[in-house]
């Protein structure tokens, strides 16, 4: 797979993700408003451009999935929703973090794990490379599989049109289905 593929399938995995995580930030954000005593306007107001984010994300990761990996786009997507919305609700709602160290620990920790999947999961045809030759064997014949599998090209070879005018006795006329 091309370079710039891969890239493309990280941006809009990205940028559905960023507007999935905005949607239930804004969303939150409506009940808070009212809250502090805000008009209760505020509340289908949110809502509203929740939806809109959320539409829209999913506008770029069904336009992601048709043209890459699900895997990767999923993915990508996923994490930039949770890193999203933690990072927008701590910054905007005033969110925080647990306190107790272990739970703080497991949280970043987690995190950190999240993400270095993703760099894995993206940067794994590289990382073939690195691998002892049997593995590598293995890995990179499955990888041409699944490649070939998903870009196959038509048969553009002329002897595979057959030309109408093989097919035309084919065709019944009314005067021959009359008989």
């Amino acid at each position: 797979m091309m370079e710039y593929e891969v890239v493309e399938e990280i941006i809009y995995g990205l940028e559905s993700g960023i507007l999935f995580g905005m949607a239930s930030v804004i969303s939150k954000m409506g009940f808070i408003l009212v809250e502090q005593g805000s008009s209760r306007l505020w509340i289908p107001i949110c809502i509203s451009l929740s939806i809109c984010c959320s539409g829209t994300g999913f506008y770029y990761q069904t336009w992601g999935l048709k043209h890459g990996r699900a895997i990767i786009v999923s993915t990508c997507a996923a994490v930039a929703s949770i890193l999203t919305g933690v990072l927008a609700g701590m910054l905007a709602l005033g969110e925080q973090l647990p306190s107790a160290p272990a739970a703080r620990f497991s949280l970043l920790l987690g995190w950190l794990l999240i993400l270095l999947g993703v760099i894995l999961l993206v940067s794994s045809t590289r990382l073939i490379r690195y691998c002892p030759w049997p593995l590598q064997r293995l890995m990179s014949s499955s990888v041409d599989k699944s490649y070939s599998l998903r870009h196959r090209t038509k048969d553009s070879n002329p002897s595979a049109v057959i030309h109408a005018a093989t097919l035309h006795h084919l065709i019944t006329t009314p005067s021959k289905e009359k008989a």
